[in-house]
């Protein structure tokens, strides 16, 4: 598997090598830690415990390719952002749902965004539908999407059909990431009925951990969606999230 065959020590003649690191290689020269060969000097006082061949065997693991194309998210997750989001899910405040929906429509507007074909609520499960009585993504995306028009002149129309929420997970935030991942698995579903659109704004109020936008837009796009874009009122800056 790997190759042991080095001799010698990759002490080539380099203008930079002090005298400190060929007194070191002499006195402890690098080995491989992994079949024991002649180790590599670079430019490392000690050198490298890792000969050329073992550093040649190992692959590069290869770039994320993430489920989604965009991400459109205007505001951080802090005061008077989280009271507004925390008082239409929780003390069913709808004016916030306005208000929020409002504000999205002008930020897209100011970055001169193109318009979606449609707009899809992060859907709630039933059981927690029943509970809260409405779904608070489907509330913003009524006040979004009229003011969203596009060359046609027309507003996308909110699917509230596309995304199904199969599962009551538990919530993201205070899971490590094996626990995020399971939970999330087969949360979400795309109707094999539904045609899919070419391009989709993933609507969520708040974006804490971001694994539920990622299970969510990976499900559109298998299911023929071109282009997700992630779009939420507000973001949760927090170590652990998928991508920066």
């Amino acid at each position: 598997m790997f190759d042991s065959g080095q001799s010698s020590v990759n002490q080539r003649n380099r203008p930079w090598l002090t005298i400190g690191q060929a007194m070191a290689a002499m006195l402890a020269p690098p080995v491989c830690a992994l079949c024991g060969a002649d180790g590599q000097l670079l430019d490392e006082p000690w050198g490298l415990d890792l000969c050329s061949s073992c550093e040649a065997a190992c692959a590069a693991a290869p770039a994320e390719t993430l489920p989604f194309d965009a991400v459109f998210c205007p505001y951080r997750y802090q005061h008077p952002v989280d009271l507004m989001i925390t008082r239409l899910k929780f003390q069913h405040e709808l004016v916030f749902g306005r208000v929020l929906g409002m504000q999205l429509a002008r930020a897209w507007h100011a970055e001169g965004r193109a318009a979606p074909e449609c707009i899809v609520p992060m859907p709630l499960h039933r059981d927690r539908y029943r509970e809260r009585g409405f779904c608070q993504t489907t509330e913003i995306a009524r006040h979004l999407a009229p003011r969203l028009r596009g060359t046609s002149g027309r507003s996308p129309p909110i699917r509230t059909d596309l995304l199904q929420r199969l599962r009551a997970t538990r919530a993201q935030s205070g899971l490590d990431a094996g626990e995020r991942a399971m939970n999330l698995k087969d949360a979400f579903a795309m109707p094999a009925t539904c045609r899919p659109p070419r391009h989709v704004a993933l609507l969520d109020d708040v974006m804490t951990t971001g694994h539920t936008a990622l299970a969510a837009a990976r499900v559109l796009k298998s299911a023929g969606v071109a282009r997700v874009e992630i779009w939420c009122c507000a973001r949760a800056l927090r170590a652990g999230a998928p991508w920066p």
